[in-house]
């Protein structure tokens, strides 16, 4: 019990700390005034609002079946949208790099998975090979930003990095909702991720690939 409290902590403090790098990202936006106030109440009211209903209610019925689950794991997902869409001008004006670099903290929930997974607080394989693959997404994300941010054109790349990246938050899900969920029932501290950061690693995905595709037809209509 004393090492479960402490991944959940773990898992809260590297939400906060990925909230935080989000906001700041946003200041190198090029819109002239970004509005930083505006994205803080934002992440912060979403976190705070995720720890209280799936970390402290726990509103997930216990006997939920597990399409009901992933059902429900999409429909956050896309719920989740409209706090970007609420800030869908400073996003679309981020450069590539600052879009990708928060998925550095990947590795960070990576590593929490297999954490978990050593302490059986969930399934072993099911921990180390989710978190490796968080672990190579996160390294695949920070070096191709780095690259990005040197001038590299990367724009295969980005989209095989993007995709990648998607896959591997798919097959996360998945497999919380169809493989271990009779072993972590509902009130797991996994949600806690599943409601917040993932999503948030989702639509800087997704927001990444657009700009690809935006900027490609841009070029393609200026020339």
């Amino acid at each position: 019990m004393e090492i479960y409290s402490l991944t959940t902590f773990y898992i809260v403090v590297i939400e906060v700390f990925l909230a935080l790098s989000v906001v700041k990202v946003l200041r190198y936006s090029a819109i002239e005034k970004p509005a930083i106030g505006k994205a803080t109440m934002i992440f912060f009211f979403w976190l705070i609002a995720v720890f209280i209903l799936f970390g402290v209610f726990n509103i997930l019925p216990e006997n939920i079946s597990s399409i009901a689950l992933f059902s429900v794991i999409l429909i956050g997902v896309a719920m989740s949208g409209l706090f970007f869409y609420l800030l869908k001008e400073e996003f679309l004006a981020l450069p590539q790099e600052f879009l990708l670099l928060p998925q550095a903290f990947r590795m960070f929930f990576g590593a929490g998975f297999i954490i978990e997974a050593v302490y059986k607080i969930m399934p072993v394989n099911y921990g180390v090979i989710d978190g490796i693959l968080h672990i190579t997404t996160a390294f695949l994300s920070v070096t191709l930003a780095v690259y990005i941010a040197r001038g590299c054109k990367c724009t295969k790349s980005i989209i095989l990095v993007n995709i990648f990246g998607l896959l591997d938050i798919v097959v996360v899900a998945a497999g919380i909702a169809f493989v271990i969920l009779a072993d972590i029932g509902t009130n797991h501290n996994v949600f806690l991720a599943v409601f917040f950061a993932a999503p948030v690693f989702i639509w800087l995905h997704l927001i990444s690939l657009y700009r690809v595709f935006t900027d490609k037809q841009n070029k393609l209509e200026v020339t």
